[in-house]
């Protein structure tokens, strides 16, 4: 049974899932979950973000079964792929922003099953103040890339942003607290 301080993880009401993955490193993660599409078929996907201390960009994965949706991820695949985006991140009603991605095959961890397929980007502080802003908070995240094949459809991504945002700030506290460097 549920308490009152217990957060119970549904789909209307998601959470920021903070670790921390190597033991003694100061690294941590936030994650929460939401959809995927592509075509006509829809997977669980995983969005994460982490901090390393004195770095003002943030680390995003997408993180995807791309099989059962039938999307080729090989050309995202390794320091030597073809295909690097653009992936489209948009929060509520801000403008998205284009980054480039790569990508890799990793185990999925807490909010999947097996080995999912990972597209990195990195979230500049400018962009990672509104995470973390009481606006962002219930918004919805949408991620689009268009698949790397000629007539490739938009793989998309969908996550809405947990109210309570303790966990996120925890995770990228560092990033927001680094200073930028001089130019």
């Amino acid at each position: 049974m549920a308490g009152d301080n217990v957060a119970v993880a549904t789909p209307t009401q998601p959470i920021w899932l903070v670790e921390q993955p190597y033991a003694g490193q100061p690294l941590l993660t936030a994650r929460t979950y939401g959809d995927s599409t592509y075509g006509d078929y829809h997977v669980h996907a995983t969005l994460q973000l982490s901090c390393r201390a004195g770095n003002p960009s943030a680390g995003l994965e997408f993180q995807i079964a791309p099989q059962p949706l039938g999307f080729d991820s090989d050309p995202y695949e390794g320091p030597d792929a073809s295909a690097h985006g653009p992936l489209l991140i948009g929060i509520g009603t801000q403008p998205a922003v284009s980054h480039g991605v790569s990508g890799r095959w990793a185990d999925a961890g807490v909010f999947q099953v097996g080995n999912v397929f990972i597209f990195d980007t990195e979230v500049r502080r400018s962009e990672l103040a509104y995470w973390v802003s009481d606006a962002s908070r219930g918004q919805t995240v949408r991620l689009s890339l268009t698949a790397a094949k000629a007539g490739g459809k938009l793989l998309t991504a969908q996550f809405t942003l947990p109210r309570d945002n303790t966990g996120l700030k925890k995770a990228v506290a560092a990033c927001l607290d680094a200073k930028p460097a001089p130019h």
